[in-house]
């Protein structure tokens, strides 16, 4: 099992996307690789180079004190498992606390409100290419750069939902169907 921590000052980072640096431990304590986080001063393209790196080193677990719902979800829909813990605590209960479920976020909405992404009006959004990406419709951070308005929402995502039992099916602790 690998465990990403974002650090600052040899102790877990307030803030996710903020931190200095993001160190990889094994369970046992090791640290396998310590990096620069690539998403210091950068916008929407450097917060997507700190969710690759921490994809391509493989890490089963991030610790995290705060993250923002966007990055958040981004985690756990790549299969990660998330946990929550206190800036005060020392590696070794960082890690503990990794490894216990009833410390795990398992839904974006658990994430701080993405207030400036809106503010700046989505991702290369507004004309000042909104939170710092290049520009075009891929949006670096994985939306549109559009507002959604209520006659260009995908009709299928206006239904409600069954309330028929179906089997329910988990994978990195988010519920699929």
């Amino acid at each position: 099992m690998i465990i990403a921590i974002p650090m600052s000052r040899e102790r877990l980072a307030t803030h996710f996307t903020k931190a200095p640096e993001i160190a990889f431990y094994d369970e046992q304590l090791q640290l396998i690789a310590r990096f620069e986080n690539p998403a210091v001063g950068g916008g929407c393209s450097a917060k997507k180079a700190m969710l690759n790196l921490i994809i391509d080193h493989k890490a089963d677990i991030v610790v995290v004190q705060h993250i923002g719902e966007r990055m958040l979800g981004k985690l756990l829909d790549a299969g990660m498992s998330v946990s929550q813990a206190d800036n005060s605590l020392d590696l070794s209960e960082l890690i503990r606390r990794a490894k216990d479920l009833n410390h795990r976020l398992v839904d974006a909405s658990q994430g701080r409100a993405s207030l400036n992404h809106e503010k700046k009006g989505g991702c290369c959004g507004g004309s000042s290419g909104g939170c710092g990406c290049s520009g075009g419709s891929s949006g670096g951070c994985g939306c549109s750069g559009k507002a959604a308005s209520a006659n260009s929402l995908d009709p299928r995502l206006l239904k409600m939902p069954s309330t028929q039992q179906t089997e329910v099916q988990y994978a990195g602790f988010r519920m699929i169907k």
